[in-house]
């Protein structure tokens, strides 16, 4: 169990800096598949503040974990784990009108370095399953408002490129 939550503070730390915002004037897709790739560097530095600047502040997760919440156990994890490398693999971005935004990838954890063209089914870590809800807030900033993940079973592997 204890794994599982080291698990999830990672995944969340991922999709906060997956998703936020960007200067350069691409649709909203093109922002979040680049985010998505810039955080995975971001989370691999351990920056727990550039991590919350990506969460909607009324973030309440299906584990009924608020932002605060999810901020002392990012802090956590961060101090447990000195290193972080991660893959991630987008499997499907939906943006609803409303500025809303449904993003799901499959994400690769390991505390060493492995290759980042590896196909996930090859990699060496932990493998999950990521659902991302992301609000678009007042000053054009992706959000994540809530995330659900769990374990990536074999089958859903079966993705171009993973």
């Amino acid at each position: 169990m204890r794994r599982f939550i080291h698990l999830y503070l990672v995944l969340f730390l991922m999709s906060m800096l997956l998703i936020g915002c960007s200067s350069e004037p691409l649709d909203p897709e093109q922002q979040l598949r680049t985010l998505i790739t810039d955080g995975e560097a971001a989370i691999e530095s351990r920056n727990l503040s550039a991590v919350l600047e990506m969460v909607d502040y009324r973030y309440l997760d299906k584990q009924q974990r608020d932002y605060h919440q999810l901020r002392a156990l990012l802090a956590g994890y961060f101090l447990r784990h000195r290193s972080i490398y991660i893959i991630s693999r987008i499997e499907r971005i939906e943006i609803e009108t409303g500025g809303i935004a449904q993003v799901t990838l499959y994400a690769g954890l390991a505390g060493s370095p492995q290759e980042d063209a590896m196909p996930l089914s090859q990699w060496r870590g932990d493998l999950i399953r990521l659902q991302l809800h992301v609000v678009l807030s007042d000053d054009e900033a992706w959000l994540v408002r809530d995330a659900d993940w769990r374990p990536a079973h074999p089958s859903d592997l079966v993705l171009p490129g993973g």
